[in-house]
């Protein structure tokens, strides 16, 4: 396992994940602190000769996650609908699905600054949608279709690229 994998796995060990509306901002805090700490230890070198206070110290820390889901099938009572409705119910649930799944993570992951998120179809594993959302995107409250909603948020935006 090489060291940067190391990290992650030792930082992952270390976040304990709050259950879903348990989150408080004390939580969260102290997460964050636990994390700014063992960046602060491993950013601690050896100081050079003579010369106090010899360290790298942070200026920002910022956590991404990269968050890769297949995307549910139509439900299988639509089984029998014509192939056209069936590919506008798969679009809606996959966009719903999105919608749903980005708050959820940034509440049971406190720690958490920044989202990329792609959505992939199960058989062919294409990407269908894709983008990067920051959690002060979610301040951003857009009270329109569900579609313009998701195009609203992260930097890049979530976009699909299968013509969802």
């Amino acid at each position: 396992m090489n060291a940067s994998k190391r990290i992650t796995h030792s930082l992952l060990k270390l976040v304990r994940i709050p259950r879903l509306g348990g989150s408080t901002g004390a939580t969260k805090d102290a997460h964050s602190q636990r994390i700014t700490r063992r960046v602060a230890h491993a950013l601690a070198l050896t100081p050079r000769g003579a010369v106090w206070n010899d360290v790298l110290s942070i200026d920002r820390l910022a956590i991404a996650l990269r968050v890769v889901w297949f995307a549910r099938n139509v439900h299988p009572w639509n089984d029998d609908v014509p192939e056209r409705r069936k590919s506008e119910l798969f679009a809606r649930q996959c966009l719903e699905d999105v919608d749903a799944a980005i708050p959820r993570l940034f509440e049971q992951l406190p720690e958490v600054d920044t989202l990329e998120i792609r959505v992939l179809e199960r058989k062919s594993k294409i990407q269908i949608i894709t983008g990067v959302v920051h959690r002060s995107d979610l301040a951003i409250q857009v009270d329109s279709s569900l579609g313009m909603r998701l195009k609203t948020i992260g930097s890049s935006n979530l976009f699909n690229s299968a013509g969802l």
